[in-house]
This record gives structure tokens, C-alpha cells and sequence, in this order.
């Protein structure tokens, strides 16, 4: 995958809907003069940067992904993804209609399930920690009762340093007691995970002006330890009763 540069059709935009911060549905003009309809996304340049470096990463991974698109616009960098066209999983489920209580503590339940069950799942776990997205959510997991796609990596690669440092994926597994099958296969995904991509993915940037610096070591940091950072999100039934003993 590689990330084309697009220009947005001027009264294309229009609100994208359910959970996606600032996002806008949009038709975008490539520079070969094609059209395609796309989800966009402005924000600060670090956010522009996470967004675009984890499409492009996340690619070659074999996560799938939209294909990815940097808008230019006077000068200034956006963000667009390809609308592929089928909602997330909370719009899925209508988990937004419920009112808090047991019916939707249940569509909760069965919402992560869903988000568990999913092929790639244990790989989109061993992503997340891979590139520090702390903002996964049933928002931002598209399905359209047979395929899946993983968006909104604005707050990845030190950009959610504000955030709980969490894998959420790995806290739905817990919260519906498939932690053992989910860190078994998130681990062996994350031993397979090609360690020349991040430096691929910068060289894929290197052209656009998306500033890039310290990112691949930071990946590389996190790759060096990624099961056992895994492994502690899972904690033994001793870390939940006393919060000790973590591994």
C-alpha cells in the first residue's frame, strides 16, 4: 500500500455520523483525476502523521485497513480514508440507542464478543500495543457482517500520551472471559510481525511533509518487549484481587 495525495471536491463534505470525532464523509479528487468517496479527518500535524504512518504500517502488517489519502489543502495536511461503506460495530448493534442498565450491559457483552471474535482480532491486539493505540474502540472496528476493517489511529504512536495506557481489545477479552484464547493468538501474531515495516512505512512519508521523527524507534522499542507487554495485559487472578504480582 502506498498513500496518494487528493484534493477534497469543493461541497462534498457533509457529517460522517456516529463516533468519529470531526469526521466528515467528503468525495476526494486524486492527482490522476479520479474520484472516490472518502472519510476525512483534520487535526494537529502529530495526529495527521499517526493517522497516515499506522494506515501505512498496520498495511503491511496485513491489518486490514481503508486505503489512506493525505489532502492538501493550501499548504495544511488532512487525512482521509476510503468509506468502505458499512457501519462500526456500535451502529452494527445500535448499542448508541440503548439507555444505561441491564439491556445495554448486555449488548455490551455481546458487542465485545463480536469484537473478540473477529479473524483478525489477535492481530489488531498485537498492533495496538505495537504502535501504543490506546483509543481502540467498538467505534472505530467497521463490520459488515462479514468483513472487518480497523480505523482511527489519530491518537497512536505517543499521540494518547494523555490516555490510560491500555489495549482495549485485551480489556474486552477480559471483560467477557476470552482473555486466554486472545493473549495466546495476540502473542504468536505479535512474534510474526514484520520488524522492517515501521522503517518501510517512514520511507513511504519521507516525500509528503508529515514530520516522522522518532517514530520507528519508538516501535522498535516497543517490538523488543511486545509479549511481555502483552502477557501484563492479561493479569493473573492474584493482580486483580491484590494488584501485585503483575507479570
Amino acid at each position: 500500500m502506498e498513500i496518494h495525495i487528493a484534493t477534497i471536491v469543493n461541497g462534498s463534505e457533509t457529517p460522517a455520523g456516529d463516533g468519529i470525532s470531526g469526521a466528515l464523509r467528503c468525495v476526494i479528487r486524486l492527482q490522476d483525476g479520479t474520484k472516490r468517496s472518502a472519510i476525512l479527518k483534520r487535526g494537529p500535524v502529530g495526529q495527521i502523521m499517526a493517522e497516515a504512518f499506522s494506515a501505512l504500517l498496520l498495511s503491511k502488517w496485513n491489518l486490514p485497513v481503508p486505503l489512506p489519502f493525505l489532502i492538501d489543502e493550501a499548504g495544511a495536511m488532512a487525512f482521509a480514508s476510503a468509506d468502505v461503506g458499512y457501519p462500526n460495530l456500535k451502529q452494527s448493534l445500535n448499542l448508541d440507542s440503548l439507555p444505561k442498565g441491564p439491556a445495554r450491559e448486555a449488548a455490551l457483552q455481546v458487542c465485545a464478543a463480536l469484537a473478540c471474535s473477529l479473524p483478525t482480532t489477535p492481530l489488531a491486539a498485537a498492533c495496538d500495543e505495537a504502535i501504543d493505540n490506546r483509543d481502540r474502540n467498538l467505534g472505530n472496528i467497521l463490520w459488515d457482517g462479514n468483513t472487518e476493517a480497523w480505523i482511527d489511529h489519530a491518537l497512536a504512536l505517543g499521540q494518547g500520551s494523555h490516555l490510560q495506557d491500555a489495549n482495549k481489545l485485551c480489556d474486552m477479552a477480559l471483560f467477557i472471559g476470552q482473555d486466554e484464547r486472545l493473549q495466546r493468538s495476540a502473542i504468536a501474531q505479535a512474534l510474526l510481525l514484520d520488524r522492517s515495516a515501521p522503517a518501510s512505512a517512514e520511507t513511504a512519508l519521507s516525500s509528503v511533509t508529515v514530520p516522522t521523527t522518532g517514530v520507528v524507534p519508538l516501535i522498535a522499542t516497543r517490538l523488543n518487549a511486545i509479549g511481555n507487554r502483552l502477557v501484563a495485559r492479561f493479569p493473573r487472578p492474584l493482580d486483580l484481587l491484590t494488584n501485585h504480582d503483575r507479570v
